[in-house]
């Protein structure tokens, strides 16, 4: 990787955040709507259906949109709670860029494998071996990937986590 280009800004600024034990606003909005589009996709042909059988299917309707509001509010209070993680993980070989469906795999220093089933930052040109500094959160059984940066790169001194960390409820595992 030539480490002419620069990090994203809105990569930097959501380092920064989470160096600090906390979600960027940016995140925390990509972690409570991610299930929106799908259950509005699927939704909509019943909304047509429905809005031809009157009263009855303006209630169906109403509920509809009752456990869309519902599920966003259960999605703030569980990501609100969110501890995040910090780990130094390594790239272990690379999936092509094509193969965008595959789930980011990395491993820590002793060989243990990690997959995070969802990335919310871009992808990040890396090299197979290369370490990184990796914030992450788990939430109902999976891993959500927020950040990951080279530790070599030039841009990275501050990616380290911050003093206040553990004491925002971050949790930090060793090398």
């Amino acid at each position: 990787m030539t480490y002419s280009e620069k990090l994203p800004s809105e990569l930097i600024a959501d380092l920064k955040r989470n160096r600090e034990g906390r979600l960027s606003s940016r995140q925390r909005m990509e972690l409570v709507t991610e299930p929106l589009a799908t259950l509005l996709l699927l939704s909509v042909p019943l909304i047509l259906i429905a809005g031809r059988y009157g009263p009855a299917g303006r209630a169906f309707v109403f509920v509809l949109v009752a456990g869309f509001v519902l599920t966003i509010v259960m999605r703030v209070l569980r990501f609100s709670r969110v501890k995040l993680c910090y780990r130094v993980l390594f790239a272990e070989r690379l999936s092509a860029r094509w193969m965008f469906w595959r789930k980011t795999k990395l491993t820590d220093r002793s060989g243990d494998a990690f997959r995070f089933d969802h990335r919310l930052s871009r992808k990040t040109k890396i090299k197979p071996d290369q370490s990184l500094h990796v914030y992450y959160v788990e939430a109902a059984g999976r891993r959500i990937l927020l950040n990951m940066t080279p530790r070599d790169h030039p841009q990275a001194d501050f990616a380290e986590p911050g003093d206040n960390f553990t004491y925002a409820g971050g949790t930090l595992y060793g090398d």
